[in-house]
């Protein structure tokens, strides 16, 4: 049997951060090689030019660059600009449903403006908890809020389905498909493309850094600095990499926070085969964000989040992480520890078997009532949205 176009049922997916184009680009690719759906992807501009850089190493572009303007960088304005964006690409054009991945301002927006217009919401990597509003925010809120408008949920881990369950969403609108952004990575690996910089010395141990989140800002990253700072005089041997956030505020406080320590490197953002490679070669992780606690983990690098709390359990049930907030003391006394024992070796990732995509696709199949695959298909490209 052969998709025609009765049969084909259109998909947009939507992102606005370099995460999100990631952890879709292996959702969009298996889509592209099913011929029962038509694919669009639209960049909301969140971070401008990120979710193109971000599909580029998986051989994709997004084919919709929304240009949302911005004066005073509040989430009202953001969150307005997106929903009044992405609401006029639905009155011009109207697909079968619409993917937001994650916990963004561009989710909650796109899942909203889809949801006003009766169209169905795909959640991927929906179900992640904290249960404190203020950590993170305001992700926290916008997951939870997405999860009463969303027909499908896309569950990472049995714990996010949990999640939701107890929120007393449906059994059967949650499916457990594993973390895409562990396709993604395995995909890099494999096909040899995530190599480190080329200023990485492999002859000293690595320590790899990032601070961003929100609730962090100000008095917490100057703590993580601060710990920082004292684990690269500690240790002199150890190479420490800063990688900083878009962000100019951020980008300037980790800066001063690291100014002066010979052996601490704060660099500007990496394209995500470089971020995979440094993470490869890395002996320890130190980070406030989601992502790397799930790439960190799939990798078995050691991982200390900067954070009180976190919304992915799964790295220190593992045994591959631990919580140690902004505490500087916290931080150094977990590193010396940690880069002291070494890298264990681990097998498996507590987020995935790299399979999340294909699950993914039979669950939308289901949804929106796609026929039967057929046996055989052909690569397809993305069509231009004009």
């Amino acid at each position: 049997m052969c998709a025609n176009r009765s049969t084909t049922r259109e998909v947009l997916i939507l992102a606005g951060t370099r995460p999100e184009g990631v952890k879709s680009a292996p959702l969009i690719r298996r889509l592209l090689d099913d011929p029962r759906f038509t694919v669009r992807v639209a960049d909301t501009g969140q971070q401008p030019g990120r979710v193109a850089e971000a599909l580029t190493p998986f051989g994709l572009r997004p084919e919709v660059s929304l240009r949302p303007q911005r004066r005073t960088g509040s989430l009202a304005e953001l969150a307005a600009a997106l929903i009044t964006g992405i609401d006029d690409l639905f009155a011009h054009h109207r697909p079968a449903a619409v993917v937001v991945q994650g916990d963004t301002t561009t989710a909650l927006a796109g899942g909203t403006a889809a949801f006003w217009r009766r169209i169905p919401v795909v959640h991927l990597e929906a179900g992640l908890r904290t249960n404190d509003l203020d950590r993170p925010f305001p992700e926290e809120a916008n997951r939870a809020m997405l999860a009463r408008i969303a027909a499908l949920h896309l569950a990472p881990t049995p714990e996010a389905r949990s999640n939701l369950l107890d929120e007393g969403i449906r059994a059967d609108a949650i499916t457990v498909t594993g973390n895409t952004v562990v396709d993604a990575l395995q995909d890099l690996v494999d096909r040899g493309v995530a190599q480190p910089p080329p200023w990485v010395d492999p002859t000293r141990k690595l320590v790899v850094a990032t601070a961003h989140r929100r609730e962090n800002w100000g008095q917490g990253v100057a703590a993580t600095m601060d710990g920082l700072r004292r684990l690269a005089r500690w240790c002199p041997e150890v190479q420490v990499v800063m990688v900083s956030h878009p962000n100019p505020r951020l980008s300037a406080e980790v800066s001063a926070g690291l100014a002066g320590v010979a052996n601490a490197r704060v660099t500007p953002p990496l394209a995500y085969p470089q971020m995979i490679g440094l993470l490869r070669g890395a002996d320890l992780v130190v980070t406030d964000s989601g992502g790397l606690q799930e790439e960190a983990a799939t990798l078995g690098v050691p991982l200390l989040v900067t954070r009180d709390t976190t919304e992915r359990p799964e790295a220190l049930a593992a045994g591959r992480g631990e919580l140690v907030g902004t505490d500087p003391e916290l931080l150094l006394s977990a590193g010396l520890r940690h880069l002291a024992l070494g890298r264990v070796p681990t097998v498996g990732s507590p987020f995935g078997d790299g399979r999340a995509a294909e699950r993914c696709v039979a669950a939308m199949a289901r949804l929106l009532d796609a026929p039967a695959r057929p046996v055989t298909q052909a690569r397809r490209t993305i069509a231009t949205v004009t």
